[in-house]
């Protein structure tokens, strides 16, 4: 496999910045930025610099505004020498002596969550090895960057190999020194985490000043893609992962490409109701924000991708042979090795249950055992990986076949979404 080299890096704004010599493993390079003797020294194959939206001076509409602070970026970055690199612009909030920019600081989060997670995507093939200069980020982009990245990776590294550094030259004043030393900040390979989050309201933004016309709108019309997705299944299937259930990542698996289209309409819609306005300075208003639900669609998103990249599922499925959920098990559950213990006895168990039994048609888990049929129990659904005996049924040919009862399932998916926040 090869290794993908990323390098990250928040930038405020340039304009003030001293020519300094950036000391970092034996090198010294003469720079206005960090991320030159980083060039040097890690040679990454791509660069993303992320700059903030309040650097533009100008424009008539909020393609202009991002257009306008890309273009800053860009020539700052030009004069520093770097090469190879990319600029993602965010949405920022401030006042300035040439604009103010008034919305949520929490966007600037969502969107770079959005934009940077479907980035990597593009290199999940890879050994990924994420590199991120905190240097000349400002205030909130600085620690917002540094947890979106982290969250980020705590997915990949369900799935794969991750190598995540992160950097931050010595702090300086002004003509105090002319030599400043990088120091690695964190250096791991992040601990595999699924997201534990779930949709809440089906909010993927939320008004901030909106006229009821407006608001009608927003939610009746620019956001009826909201429609197409079952917000209860999306839940169940974070919940499948965390819990470690494994005929429920297959049941409630999302269409993925529904998914694709909600979060870019919504980055769109997102955009489409800022207002930009040009009196003696630029004013840039943000009339909705990014709403919290918005990031259980991304890591939706990034986790249907990644299970699909890996083989393990690529489409829903309610009837599942036995076998498919031993496979998933060894090679996805192996991130936590008590919960791939466990689904690996629970499944064993299952085998053996029904080993002398002849079960041609589906039949209800606790009626081949001879048991009477009651009521759902939330507990033994989760300590037993999801195969409680009430809820599961099972069909034997030459393989076994696992599902859960369909007249069943609005009980399935809340036992499912237990412990996500």
């Amino acid at each position: 496999m090869m290794t993908m080299k990323l390098l990250i890096a928040p930038w405020g704004n340039p304009k003030g910045w001293e020519e300094l010599v950036y000391e970092f493993e034996g090198k010294e390079v003469k720079s206005y930025t960090s991320l030159k003797i980083l060039h040097e020294v890690i040679a990454p194959n791509k660069t993303i610099i992320i700059g903030l939206d309040t650097l533009a001076e100008e424009g008539s509409n909020y393609e202009e505004v991002k257009k306008n602070a890309e273009e800053r970026i860009n020539e700052y970055a030009s004069k520093f020498g770097l090469k190879n690199y990319e600029i993602l612009i965010a949405p920022g909030i401030g006042s300035f002596p040439h604009g103010t920019f008034c919305g949520s600081a929490l966007d600037y989060y969502y969107y770079i969550l959005a934009k940077i997670s479907t980035n990597l995507l593009n290199y999940s093939d890879n050994v990924l090895e994420v590199h991120l200069d905190l240097t000349h980020g400002i205030n909130y982009s600085t620690i917002l960057t540094y947890k979106a990245i982290k969250e980020i990776l705590e997915v990949f590294s369900i799935f794969e190999e991750i190598k995540f550094k992160a950097y931050n030259a010595d702090p300086s004043l002004p003509f105090a020194t002319n030599k400043l030393f990088m120091n690695i900040i964190e250096d791991i390979s992040p601990t595999p985490k699924p997201f534990d989050g779930k949709i809440k309201q089906k909010r993927l933004l939320d008004p901030i000043d909106l006229n009821p016309e407006e608001r009608k709108k927003l939610f009746e019309k620019d956001l009826r893609c909201i429609r197409e997705l079952d917000a209860s299944e999306i839940s169940a299937f974070l919940g499948a992962l965390y819990n470690g259930l494994p005929l429920a990542l297959f049941r409630f698996y999302p269409d993925k490409n529904n998914l694709k289209k909600t979060i870019f309409k919504t980055l769109k819609v997102y955009e489409k109701y800022i207002k930009i306005e040009y009196t003696t300075k630029l004013n840039v208003k943000r009339k909705v924000r990014f709403g919290e639900d918005f990031k259980a669609y991304i890591f939706t998103y990034l986790t249907t991708n990644l299970l699909e990249k890996l083989g393990l599922v690529s489409s829903q499925e309610r009837e599942v042979e036995l076998l498919k959920a031993k496979y998933i098990t060894s090679n996805l559950f192996k991130f936590d090795e008590r919960l791939k213990i466990k689904i690996e006895n629970d499944i064993y168990t299952l085998e053996k249950d029904i080993k002398d039994k002849n079960v041609n048609d589906w039949e209800i888990y606790n009626n081949i055992l001879g048991k009477p049929i009651g009521e759902p129990d939330k507990r033994n659904f989760l300590a037993h990986s999801g195969f409680e005996r009430n809820l599961v049924e099972i069909k034997k040919a030459k393989n076994a076949y696992v599902r859960y009862r369909e007249n069943k399932i609005k009980i399935i998916k809340d036992f499912c979404q237990q412990g996500l926040k």
